[in-house]
Parts: structure tokens; sequence; C-alpha cells
């Protein structure tokens, strides 16, 4: 999966949860100055964000994000193979 993917994915997570059209937020909106989502969304789009895409991160993963770019950032890292030295 893309970045691009990514990211409008994470956009129509939101859109969901926060009741917003999910083209009319920006690649590096802040998820509290721009779109004004409160703890309790943030913990929903966390959750949704996590079975999305199955990362198995707790709860505790989401609630430093700050931003749209910050959620894809994350989901990148977290998806990347993980290489075992022998």
């Amino acid at each position: 999966m893309q970045a691009s993917e990514i990211q409008a994915k994470i956009k129509e997570i939101i859109g969901n949860v926060a009741n917003l059209d999910p083209s009319a937020i920006a690649d590096n909106a802040r998820f509290i100055d721009d779109l004004s989502l409160d703890s309790l969304a943030m913990m929903e789009i966390g959750v949704d964000m996590d079975y999305a895409f199955k990362l198995g991160l707790p709860d505790e993963s989401f609630q430093e994000l700050r931003s749209v770019d910050e959620a894809v950032a994350l989901v990148l890292r977290e998806r990347q193979p993980t290489t075992v030295s022998a």
C-alpha cells in the first residue's frame, strides 16, 4: 500500500468519525488545531486506523499523533517488514 493510499484511507476514517468530507481534509491537517477533534474522536480514529491497517498497536500509540502526516508516517513505519539478522 502506497503512502497516498494510506493517506486517503486515514482521511476517510477521520471523515467518518468527525462527519467531515475527506476531500476537504488537508494532507497536513492538524487534528486539534485544524479539524477541532476531541480526545474521544481521536481514540475512535486510532481504533479504526488500527483495525483498517491491522497494526496491532496499543491505544496509547495513537494518542501522540497530531496530524494526518504523523498518522501516515506511523502506519508506514509499522507496516515496514522487519528483518531478522542472523
